[in-house]
């Protein structure tokens, strides 16, 4: 073969190469096309709004895909996409097999920037307002307002408002340099002297009174006088408040005074007006009075007159002031001067005048608290007028405990009288002596005898009715005393040791039992002429509704009972189920008999002298019970004289109550 034909078949293979890539190439571009129909998904983007769609940008952010004009096509995987168009806000979503074949996208405008700024004085105090709402204050503004149409004020105190349409564009800055006018007020000043001169920062306007035009602003206003103190002030002339009106009573120069204290803590005065101690103000070339006064200390005064500017120092030093004070008292008792026992009255000390607290006590007294400033000019007295706690509550007109309890006492004065009885009075015992007795202070009596519900308020055990309590001793009777008396704040009678009497105490008042002489006194006596053998008088018959006897409803039932009394009760009846007698007193001479102090004895007293507050003859006897019961059948049981010795409860004995007025 020839090295032309050599060459020839080359160049064959060589032009053949080409031609074979350009085959592979197409070959691959269809298959991709194959698969990429039957792999890929496309799905069909439109934006909103429609100005937004003309310069709408659709590009991969991430994953793999294909954009082509308003499709985009992704492979086997999801692909974020970004959606742009210019004046509007970028937008990024994710495409997934599950989103649908058409997606919308609505994009939002970018806003508009509004940019301003005032160049006249006070701008830092103007008000950018859009629409009635505040942007910014400030000198400038550069804020964000959305597409559309708007209504601008700016607004400074100290200038005309500024009002304008404004109309805002996407994406656009809108740029004001606004011209503030200001407005126009003054100045209208007076002053007390006139003739002061007027400066508006630092130049002179001429001398009060004075009117003066100014623009909005702020300015350093000041008035000097020869003679008076210069006033200061910052004054603003605004839209609001365009005049400024002044009337100044100027301040005449002023000297000082350096005052100290000595002791401190007391009301410092010049001219009457109260001041703080240290460096004080005052007028010069003027009279003033000065004064220091401190509880306790002689005040101090003084007089001065300072020219303009002098300073005068004061050292004031008190003296000590101290009153004679005396305290008396009814009764001697104890004296707490501020808390501290000082003696007993009378008592008088010398005592610093300053306030005190003076209080006056004693034991079972009401204590009496009073506070008085001695003064060295005059003495002073304290009279105290003590009272018991009970006479206390009584003033305060607090109700008696007995009261609570339904108990009605009444007061009697009892007179001198012949205990027991005559030798030929029929039914006489002989210890019924005759003894010549007196009293010497008024007492309280109670008007029923105790019931049992008012006893049940000391012992529960006690029933809750109105009959009259019986069926207890006589020491329990005593003891339920002595509880009424500790109820009212009384000194209790009694004394009672270990459950065991123990004796009296005769100045007290607290309740008690009746002596068998006050019994006596009221069966025989009280409201009478003379004394009577019985409670109803001196009659052999019984009167009706007199008391509660034995009666004839007991006829068979017992030896003795009246036969020709009817008191509809065959025992105990309700106390105050019969009428009073003559001194007010309910069921004395019968219901049940009642217990009183004394003590039985056949022991002859002393006939010859008139007993005082006579407690019968002591000893060691039983005690002994007065009055006749509803078992009571015999005159001779129902005589006042007559003495039921008894040792121990009884269910025909029981009680009622006293006390000594004072």
């Amino acid at each position: 073969m020839s090295e032309l034909d050599a060459q020839l078949k080359q160049r064959q293979k060589s032009s053949l190469l080409p031609l074979l890539i350009a085959s592979c190439l197409a070959l691959l571009s269809v298959a991709a096309i194959v698969i990429y129909l039957f792999i890929a998904k496309g799905h069909a983007i439109k934006v909103l709004p429609v100005e937004a769609q003309e310069q709408a940008q659709v590009e991969i952010a991430a994953g793999f895909g294909l954009v082509t004009d308003e499709l985009v096509y992704r492979f086997a995987s999801d692909v974020k996409i970004k959606v742009s168009s210019a004046t509007y806000f970028s937008q990024e979503l994710v495409l997934t097999d599950t989103s649908p074949a058409a997606v919308t996208v609505e994009l939002k405008p970018r806003p508009g920037t509004l940019a301003g700024k005032v160049t006249q004085p006070y701008g830092e105090h103007t008000l950018w307002v859009v629409d009635g709402r505040l942007l910014a204050k400030g000198v400038s503004i550069s804020e964000p307002l959305s597409e559309g149409e708007y209504r601008l004020s700016i607004e400074n105190p100290y200038y005309q408002n500024q009002q304008q349409a404004l109309v805002m564009a996407r994406a656009q800055t809108t740029e004001i340099s606004p011209e503030l006018a200001p407005i126009s007020g003054g100045l209208e000043l007076t002053s007390i002297p006139n003739g002061a001169e007027v400066y508006i920062n630092g130049k002179s306007l001429g001398k009060t009174p004075l009117e003066h035009t100014l623009p909005g602003g702020s300015y350093a206003l000041e008035l000097h006088k020869p003679g008076y103190e210069p006033s200061i002030e910052q004054v603003e002339i605004t839209e609001q408040f365009p005049i400024v009106s002044r009337q100044y009573q100027l301040k005449p120069e002023q000297a000082y005074l350096e005052i100290t204290l000595e002791p401190e803590g007391g009301s410092l005065f010049i001219d009457g007006q109260k001041v703080a101690p240290g460096r004080v103000a005052v007028d010069a070339n003027t009279m003033h009075r000065v004064r220091y006064d401190k509880p306790g200390y002689y005040s101090f005064n003084s007089k001065v007159i300072l020219p303009p500017k002098e300073q005068k120092f004061y050292a004031i030093t008190l003296k000590p002031e101290q009153g004679k004070v005396s305290v008396r008292s009814n009764v001697e008792a104890e004296v707490y001067i501020n808390g501290q026992l000082r003696g007993k009255t009378p008592l008088t000390k010398i005592l610093p005048a300053i306030g005190h607290e003076i209080k006056v006590s004693k034991p079972g007294y009401r204590t009496v608290v009073k506070t008085l400033t001695p003064s060295a000019k005059h003495a002073s007295t304290v009279d105290i007028t003590l009272l018991t706690e009970f006479d206390a509550r009584r003033q305060e007109g607090r109700p008696l405990f007995v009261s609570t309890l339904g108990m009605e006492l009444q007061q009697f004065k009892m007179t001198p009288f012949t205990l027991g009885s005559p030798a030929n009075e029929v039914g006489r015992q002989r210890n019924e002596f005759q003894v010549q007795v007196d009293f010497t202070r008024p007492i309280w009596v109670a008007k029923h005898e105790v019931t049992e519900a008012q006893f049940h308020a000391f012992d529960k055990q006690a029933p809750k009715s109105q009959l009259p309590v019986t069926n207890i001793s006589w020491l329990a009777a005593v003891q339920y005393c002595n509880w009424l008396s500790e109820q009212e704040a009384l000194e209790p009678y009694y004394r009672i040791v270990n459950n065991q009497f123990a004796g009296i105490n005769k100045k007290a008042r607290g309740y008690r039992l009746l002596s068998e002489a006050e019994w006596e006194w009221l069966a025989k006596k009280a409201k009478r002429a003379r004394a009577t053998k019985y409670v109803w008088g001196d009659s052999e018959r019984v009167p009706k509704e007199v008391g509660n006897f034995a009666d004839a409803s007991l006829k068979g039932k017992q030896a003795f009972y009246l036969a020709d009394y009817q008191d509809n009760h065959a025992g105990k009846a309700p106390v105050g189920s019969y009428r009073a007698d003559k001194a007010g007193l309910y069921d004395l001479a019968g219901n049940v008999s009642e217990w009183v102090f004394d003590v039985s004895s056949y022991v002859t007293p002393d006939l010859t002298r008139v007993h005082k507050d006579y407690l019968g003859p002591g000893g060691g006897g039983n005690h002994i019970a007065k009055g006749g019961n509803y078992q009571a059948g015999r005159l001779q049981d129902l005589r006042a004289a007559r003495k039921i010795i008894a040792d121990g409860p009884s269910e025909t004995i029981g009680f009622r109550i006293a006390r000594y007025e004072r």
